[in-house]
């Protein structure tokens, strides 16, 4: 994720005492005796049922009819008791279900009734810089065809595009024009895997054409180093936008996934070259050079990122069949069977990796990927809805599950292996990120974010105050001497148009009333003000503010230019 410099001082408050603390009070872990004003308590036990979806495939095909004592959830390795059960189709499309109640079993092998669901957001992701011209229109073509058959509202859908850094093309929307109209203009751009294609061919000719000589050889091998380490380089961008993806969608409610069109991405950068050398050389001891390029830990980290967000990645490696890396066009054959081979498995492995860590599916191997969008619209369409009551912890921390369905053992299960169970902390700070993006309709509290004009600072940059005002009659406040005493966390987050954007800054601020002047207060504010030391450049602000005694969270957000030529 690129940064921006986005320093926080707290400047200001309401006229009635405010003052600043250090550190994060900690969850109110029941209603404080005495509470005046506020909202209700929200006990973090109501969030506590880890919901699953699981799609079950025969050959392929959905398995419709299973009940809830078909299925064994583990978490952790331990058995746990189904809350609630359900099948999910977009036959349905209203809020999600509520009820924790599992459905009578039925004794027909038909599908249980469907209950509403809630929307789902899909992301379009074309990676233009790991994809060749030719491969990605073919795939995009096919996509026109999936949006139209499939994006039907409340879903929405977004394209994006990875161009030396994350592009969002267009954002949410449940227009299905709209959406392929932004898909358009993805064909016309270059990008860079045909220069990476192009370098790899020449060094194959150097692994080719090098002689005996231990010093022309040494040459060409330096040559593999430096390509493997330049591509690990690239890598590290690109699962840099993936994971910016990932963290920006992680606040939004329901079902999130991913359509990655890309011609794969190496698990081992430049893995087919050190294969080409042992081939050609009888060098088998050069593979283990390629370990120290090695990128696992990069794809592992994505993976866990977006369990932890809900996302789900489904993969399409727009190669086909006839795309095999090391194929010359005049000889049609590989200069090395093996490294080809290698090279086929090395870029597909990361697709097949980011799909099965998430519960997705990934398309390979295919010149027409419409079988494989049919396999995915299947899967996002129909799948079993299945919870179970987590003990929370309090703090964020893994949590590795598996799910079986009885006797069945040639059924094929997508669903996501690993959750991350989250803090509430941790799951307001993710929506303050996701507040950058997208609007979010979330604000019990009231919250209201106003800016100032800003002025200037040092080194090219300026300050731009901004206010945070939250009702008093929202606060929750408890009798402490002969005041009313209240706990606020501020969470702040800015982004500008060019995607840079700044880290997570929060803020705490206990609040004081005098008991005597408190019903003249309550309609009036506690403001919070804050300056923003930003770059020139138009900015998205995002807010958070989290009540500590009720646990109550609103959010809002401002959008504003910070450069006097932007004002004009």
């Amino acid at each position: 994720m690129r940064q921006c410099r986005v320093l926080l001082f707290i400047c200001a408050f309401f006229a009635i005492s405010v003052s600043v603390s250090a550190q994060e009070q900690p969850a109110a872990e029941k209603p404080p005796a005495g509470q005046v004003g506020g909202l209700r308590f929200l006990d973090t036990g109501e969030v506590t049922v880890v919901n699953l979806d699981v799609s079950v495939l025969k050959k392929g095909d959905v398995v419709y009819g299973l009940q809830a004592s078909d299925f064994d959830v583990y978490q952790d390795g331990k058995l746990q008791d189904l809350t609630n059960f359900a099948f999910i189709s977009r036959q349905v499309a209203a809020p999600a279900p509520t009820s924790t109640a599992l459905p009578a079993a039925t004794a027909v092998p038909t599908p249980p009734p469907l209950v509403p669901r809630e929307p789902r957001f899909l992301v379009i992701y074309v990676d233009n810089e790991n994809i060749a011209p030719f491969n990605r229109n073919r795939v995009l073509n096919r996509l026109d065809d999936f949006l139209r058959s499939h994006l039907v509202p409340p879903d929405q859908a977004m394209v994006v595009s990875y161009q030396k850094s994350l592009k969002i093309i267009q954002r949410f929307t449940t227009s299905v024009d709209e959406v392929i109209d932004a898909l358009r203009p993805l064909r016309t751009y270059t990008g860079g895997r045909s220069a990476m294609d192009s370098q790899r061919r020449e060094i194959e000719d150097a692994i080719e054409d090098a002689g005996e000589q231990s010093g022309q050889r040494e040459q060409t091998l330096s040559q593999v180093r430096g390509f493997a380490r330049e591509q690990h380089n690239n890598l590290m961008f690109t699962v840099g936008a993936l994971q910016e993806l990932v963290h920006m969608t992680a606040g939004l409610p329901g079902k999130k996934a991913v359509i990655y069109v890309s011609d794969g991405l190496p698990m081992v950068p430049g893995l087919e070259l050190f294969y080409a050398v042992q081939d050609r050389w009888s060098n088998m001891s050069v593979i283990t050079q390629s370990m120290e390029y090695d990128a696992t830990s990069m794809f592992r980290s994505l993976a866990t990122s977006a369990t932890a967000a809900g996302v789900t990645f489904y993969t399409i490696d727009a190669r086909g069949l006839e795309s095999e890396m090391g194929i010359e066009a005049e000889y049609r054959q590989s200069r090395s069977t093996l490294a080809a081979s290698i090279a086929r498995s090395n870029y597909q492995d990361s697709l097949l990796y980011m799909a099965d860590q998430t519960g997705g599916v990934a398309v390979v191997n295919t010149n027409d990927v419409k079988v494989g969008l049919d396999r995915i619209a299947e899967q996002l369409e129909n799948y079993y809805w299945i919870g179970y009551r987590l003990v929370p912890s309090g703090q964020d921390r893994p949590h590795r599950v598996e799910v079986k369905v009885k006797g069945h053992p040639e059924y094929t299960l997508n669903f996501r292996r690993t959750f991350i169970e989250k803090s509430l902390p941790t799951q307001i700070g993710d929506r303050v990120v996701s507040g950058l993006v997208f609007d979010l309709d979330d604000n019990p509290l009231g919250v209201m974010l106003e800016g100032s004009e800003p002025v200037p600072a040092s080194s090219g940059r300026w300050t731009l105050p901004v206010e945070v005002r939250v009702p008093i009659d929202k606060v929750a406040l408890i009798p402490d001497g002969n005041d009313l005493a209240g706990y606020m966390m501020v969470y702040y987050a800015a982004r500008d148009d060019e995607g840079k954007q700044s880290d997570l800054q929060r803020v705490e601020h206990s609040v004081r009333i005098p008991v005597a002047d408190y019903e003249r207060a309550r309609s009036q504010y506690f403001t919070f003000t804050a300056s923003l030391l930003l770059e020139p450049g138009i900015y998205r602000i995002s807010v958070g503010v989290r009540d500590q005694l009720t646990n109550q969270a609103g959010y809002a957000v401002l959008r504003k230019p910070v450069h006097p030529e932007e004002r004009q």
